[in-house]
């Protein structure tokens, strides 16, 4: 189940960025692995953003109480195993809470969710630095994956580089990258390229298919 989001994604790549960019990764997965794939959830987790013209967002609360409920829908007939793959970084903390508090201890679905795993090596890899941790938002990696995925919705005429000054409270106070924002891109997007991303995106897939047949196996799932 890809699940993405609708927001803000710099002058250069469109509001559903995050989505097209799972939606286009779970096919990848799911030919290199096994697995039905189930329609892309166009909307997650952004508060963030939500003061940003364009930005459509989930309560904490509805986004766990949606992921239990697509569960239980599966569950109903035989789905034994579901792997849940965000583009969106801020998915992947209210996807962890739903796996912890709606669904392990309710629900006889075994539950796995990724985002784009070995993305440390590919950060390792990138010609420009990230702008925090492993954060993804409309940089060198989101772009060059747009520009493997779908580049004729990316305009690199108006790419930038852009590093927002990071306020002392960031991350512990209620102050959000909506506020700080400057062009909307956290990264340097100039850098990006078709074939990084193409690159990328092969090794990620190996390692999420690796990991999702594994997880299958651990748990005695044929597939």
């Amino acid at each position: 189940m890809p699940i993405g989001a609708t927001e803000q994604h710099g002058p250069h790549l469109p509001l559903t960025t995050d989505t097209l960019l799972a939606e286009a990764f779970v096919h990848r997965v799911a030919q290199k692995s096994c697995g039905l794939v189930l329609p892309a959830l166009p909307f997650g987790y952004s508060w963030t953003w939500r003061d940003i013209p364009g930005t459509l967002t989930l309560r904490f609360e509805t986004f766990t109480e949606l992921i239990r409920d697509v569960a239980e829908s599966v569950t109903r007939y035989g789905v034994k195993a579901l792997c849940i793959v965000t583009g969106h970084e801020a998915n992947r903390s209210p996807l962890k809470y739903a796996l912890r508090e709606k669904i392990a201890d309710q629900v006889p679905l075994k539950l796995l969710h990724l985002f784009y795993p070995g993305m440390h090596d590919i950060l390792e890899e990138a010609e420009s630095r990230a702008w925090q941790g492993e954060l993804l938002h409309a940089e060198e990696v989101e772009t060059s994956l747009m520009l493997a995925q779908h580049p004729e919705l990316v305009r690199m005429g108006l790419a930038e580089a852009d590093y927002p000054d990071i306020p002392e409270l960031y991350g512990a106070s209620v102050v959000t990258m909506g506020d700080i924002m400057r062009t909307g891109i956290f990264g340097d997007a100039t850098v990006a390229s078709a074939e990084k991303g193409r690159r990328w995106l092969e090794l990620s897939t190996d390692r999420a298919a690796a990991l999702w047949t594994g997880f299958l196996d651990t748990h005695g799932i044929a597939h």
